[in-house]
């Protein structure tokens, strides 16, 4: 699997023998941006890489701006689902040379590319999957014990998981980013 920067040289070329701290095709050192939990960031990440969930995204905006007209920023998720919303974020909000990585982080790992591991843990996905199993398994069971009513919990869940899977968007999803586990607390951007 090659791992590519949209609208940019396969990383192959810029970045295979070195991490990708090294200058880009422009001559500057790309700021890594990973828009992943913590906890995700925390499981496996690429040297270097920052971590800014995409819910805290906003509160750097001003600060990624200045940064984008000094450096490339390539924005990074697991798959892709999340750093498209960040980029189309970004970039309708004036932050310039920004990238996405091809195929996150999923990509990189699975094309040997360096990374650091730490604590494995659960991702936000595996969190939404757990909850919504829980609460489709607990209203059947309560829907069929105490009263036919508790159906409704199954129910809304299911209509959640269409919506989310229409839209690409899981409100689930947003609510447990920002619990205190899937947070970190943010130094400088450098």
């Amino acid at each position: 699997m090659n791992t590519t920067l949209v609208d940019q040289q396969p990383l192959s070329q810029s970045m295979t023998k070195h991490p990708p701290s090294v200058s880009s095709s422009s001559g500057a050192t790309p700021v890594l941006i990973d828009v992943r939990t913590p906890k995700e960031f925390e499981e496996v990440r690429i040297p270097e890489a920052r971590n800014i969930p995409l819910p805290d995204l906003h509160k750097f905006l001003d600060e990624l701006k200045v940064l984008s007209q000094e450096r490339p920023i390539t924005l990074i998720c697991r798959t892709q689902n999340r750093v498209k919303i960040a980029y189309d974020y970004l970039t309708n909000n004036g932050v310039s040379n920004c990238r996405i990585l091809e195929g996150g982080i999923t990509a990189w790992v699975n094309s040997g590319k360096p990374v650091v591991r730490g604590r494995k843990g659960i991702s936000l996905e595996g969190q939404v999957r757990a909850i919504a199993g829980s609460l489709v398994v607990l209203g059947v069971g309560l829907g069929i014990s105490i009263s036919a009513w508790f159906l409704i919990i199954p129910a809304l869940v299911g209509i959640g998981l269409i919506h989310a899977g229409l839209t690409d968007s899981c409100l689930m999803g947003m609510l447990l980013s920002k619990l205190p586990m899937n947070r970190i607390s943010h130094p400088p951007i450098q």
